[in-house]
């Protein structure tokens, strides 16, 4: 059963920052992956081939954001790795082979998994860096009222 972008989706989309893109982009990827599964275990070989079809295009759209001018090393791997489940998949859509939509599907949730850490982290700092702000603030705020009550006096 496919499912369509609805309003919800169409939003989240908009709103997401960056690394929830990318957690959404490889949810569908995999959930692409999975319904060519599903149609291939009925014989549905359309459903099977539109599916990773679908599959490939997000991971295509994925490798074509990235810079590998500022991400170096760990960029150039992540192309090649896209590169790769391209690949995997266009072979396992032509010769309905499951393991290696299994293969792609593994390597996804391990991306998806490091992205996830990478974002909690993030967050991680710019919850850090809000915190640094306000004490800074605060600090301020009670220079001012000394300054303040001195020159009062």
């Amino acid at each position: 059963m496919e499912k369509k972008l609805t309003s919800y989706d169409e939003m989240n989309v908009n709103t997401a920052d960056q690394g929830k893109l990318i957690l959404m982009a490889y949810e569908g990827t995999i959930n692409f992956i999975k319904l060519a599964k599903e149609r291939l275990s009925v014989n549905d070989f359309a459903g099977k081939s539109i599916n990773i079809s679908n599959a490939v295009a997000i991971i295509n759209e994925l490798r074509s954001r990235i810079d590998i001018e500022k991400g170096g090393e760990t960029a150039k791997n992540l192309d090649k790795l896209y590169i790769f489940i391209s690949m995997h998949l266009t072979t396992a859509n032509l010769k309905k082979d499951v393991y290696k939509m299994d293969e792609a599907i593994s390597i996804l949730e391990n991306l998806y998994n490091g992205w996830v850490k990478i974002i909690e982290i993030e967050n991680k700092k710019k919850a850090q860096d809000r915190q640094s702000i306000n004490i800074d603030n605060s600090d301020a705020v009670i220079m001012s009222s000394e300054s303040f009550v001195h020159v009062s006096v």
